[in-house]
Formats: structure tokens, sequence, C-alpha cells
């Protein structure tokens, strides 16, 4: 009889430690959830002119009527494009405002995404911005309460510094006056752009 009940608070001990285990270890791992949601949300941002910024990834697609040129040269009395850069990838910095439906997009609930309208630069020495963008995006959320998402973007994008051919210059075609060197020039370029982003 004694064996017996000493077995069976052997048992009950074992339970309760398993239970207790068992919270902490979902406390534990509720803890280095929230935590590495914290990192990804302090990575995804960035300080620019005293604002706070979200960090993107942008793909820019030129409309304009004048190609983007990294080197050029006269070959056989004929302008050449030697380099050439319409697509153009890079990090941008953004900032957003999402309305919440209140119904769901697919399988996520309500709540769980989001659109609205976003503003986009990228930033250049001493606060100088090398380009600005407008649009719409959409974000979905890796939870309802996560700040943690995956954010797509389409807009509308100005890069106020664009080298291109200087007047009179046009590819595959003879230099003007028998110029013996291209110019080239900058202006403004305007384009499509796609932006993702991933804080909500």
């Amino acid at each position: 009889m004694k064996t017996s009940k000493l077995f069976y608070s052997a048992i009950m001990v074992s339970m309760y430690a398993s239970y207790v285990s068992a919270d902490i270890s979902v406390e534990a791992k509720e803890t280095a959830q929230a935590a590495a949601e914290a990192a990804v949300e302090k990575a995804a941002t960035r300080d620019f002119a005293g604002l706070s910024f979200g960090v993107g990834v942008s793909l820019t697609f030129d409309t304009g009527s004048n190609a983007r040129v990294d080197e050029a040269s006269i070959v056989d009395g004929i302008v050449r494009i030697d380099e050439e850069d319409d697509k153009l990838a890079r990090v941008m910095l953004e900032s957003h405002y999402f309305l919440t439906p209140n119904r769901p997009l697919g399988p996520l609930p309500a709540g769980q995404w989001g659109w609205g309208p976003f503003v986009a630069l990228q930033p250049g020495t001493d606060e100088v911005i090398e380009a600005i963008g407008l649009g719409l995006m959409i974000g979905l959320r890796r939870a309802k309460d996560s700040d943690v998402s995956w954010n797509v973007g389409v807009g509308y994008i100005v890069d106020p510094n664009v080298t291109v051919l200087g007047d009179g210059f046009i590819a595959d075609q003879p230099p003007p006056g028998g110029e013996t060197e291209v110019r080239l020039k900058t202006t403004s370029q305007q384009g499509a752009f796609l932006l993702f982003s991933f804080a909500f």
C-alpha cells in the first residue's frame, strides 16, 4: 500500500513537472518570437531628416523618352551606348498609411491585411533626395497583432538627376556637327516602380 502511494505521488510530480515545463516552453517561445519580430521591425526602419521610414526594395521602369546612360562612345562615326540602365533596382525608404477593411481577403481574415497610399524616397548624402515616388500599397500581416508584414506597392517615381545623351546625340546615329566625343547631360526622368517592404 505504501509502495502504491509512493508510485502515485511520483506520477503526480512527473505530470506537474511536465506541465510547468510545457508552460515555460510556450512562454519562452512567445518571448523569442516577440524579440525576433522586434528585431525585424528595427532592421526594417531608418531615420532620415529626423523622420522614421520603413526600408524597402524597389524596381524602377523608366517611361521617359531618354535612356539612362552610364557610358557612350562614337564608333566608326556612329553614337553607341556602351552601358545603360533603364530598369533600376535600389533600396528606398518608405512611409505608408494602411486602411484595414473589416472583411477577409482570400484566406486572410479581417485585420490581417490592409491597403493605402505610400510615399518613397531614395536618400543621398547631406539629406538630399535623389528620387521620390508615390503610389498605392497592400500589406499582408503575419498575424493580427504583428507589426511584421509583406507589403507590395506600385506607383509613379521621379528621378531628378539622370544622365542621358546630350542634345543632338541619338543612339545609333552619326553625332551632330561632326563631333568626336559624346556629350552627356543630367535631366529629370519619370517612371513606374514596384516597392516591397516588411513593416505594417
